[in-house]
């Protein structure tokens, strides 16, 4: 992999991680790499933009996340459209994504430049919300879509297909669909499998089901999913794409599930352990 300019992604517009967005650019500036900054970072962080008006993947040649896992989910998305690998410098705890600590980098990212890597391709999750057959919403994920109940205190109820094939009627709090990558985060909660993170596959887990053998399911990610029928009382239903709400539900729509044509190139040192990852963000060691 050849790497020349990198775009240097920060947490959502948050000024307070600017001394170490600065100390991470001026290690990759002395390794002779040009550096320009993701337009969504914090205008505390001095040097040029990326301009998302032109093709990005003809500014950089790969992103450098720094935060935790939720900076990554943001940066995932504009960084799998347009096929650039992605590398997470994490600010404090080990995460998932973000792998590789700020006292870490300098050594990490030259053993990359040196080939001394692996990629990890991470299937995001398309989403396509329709109404009357028109669609009145699309957005994509790397960790899950979430239907919740919204405000309301009272459980909705809702139709599963797969492939055209009817599933389940449930009645729950709610659904989590979720791929690999977001198998340990909300979907963990609600007893959905840890999925190792190159399978290609989605896990759909209800939310707090009234009926208890109502379980998770593994489906093929070339599955396509449909929810419909959603009744939701007094109240709007939620859908939501990787913790944040992204659109409200009257109960007259389908909402589709399937891979995104995309993929997410992680790049990962050759230490990297994701048995060692769960031991740490799990408590598995006791």
């Amino acid at each position: 992999m050849k790497i020349e300019k990198v775009g240097l992604f920060g947490k959502f517009n948050d000024s307070s991680v600017s001394e170490t967005l600065d100390a991470v650019r001026k290690i990759i500036e002395q390794q002779g790499l040009s550096v320009l900054i993701a337009e969504t970072t914090a205008p505390s962080v001095q040097g040029p933009r990326i301009d998302t008006s032109q093709p990005v993947e003809e500014q950089i040649d790969l992103g450098i996340v720094v935060g935790g896992d939720g900076t990554m989910l943001n940066a995932a998305r504009m960084l799998a459209e347009h096929d650039l690998p992605a590398i997470g410098v994490n600010l404090g705890r080990l995460g998932f994504l973000t792998d590789i600590t700020v006292d870490d980098f300098d050594t990490a990212l030259q053993s990359i430049r040196q080939g001394r890597y692996r990629k990890e391709l991470r299937t995001l999750l398309r989403t396509t919300v329709l109404r009357d057959g028109e669609t009145v919403y699309t957005g994509v994920s790397l960790n899950d879509a979430v239907i919740s109940k919204g405000n309301s205190g009272r459980l909705i109820e809702f139709e599963t297909r797969v492939n055209g094939q009817f599933v389940s009627h449930t009645r729950s709090d709610g659904v989590i669909v979720a791929t690999p990558t977001g198998s340990t985060a909300y979907s963990l909660s609600a007893g959905g499998p840890i999925i190792y993170p190159n399978l290609s596959v989605f896990s759909m887990a209800p939310i707090c089901p009234h009926t208890l053998s109502n379980r998770p399911i593994v489906l093929d990610e070339d599955a396509v999913i449909e929810i419909s029928e959603l009744y939701c009382p007094e109240v709007h239903a939620n859908l939501v794409l990787d913790g944040v709400l992204t659109c409200e539900l009257n109960g007259t729509e389908t909402v589709r599930l399937e891979k995104s044509l995309k993929k997410l190139c992680l790049i990962r040192i050759e230490s990297h352990n994701h048995f060692e990852t769960l031991h740490d963000k799990l408590g598995w060691n006791g």
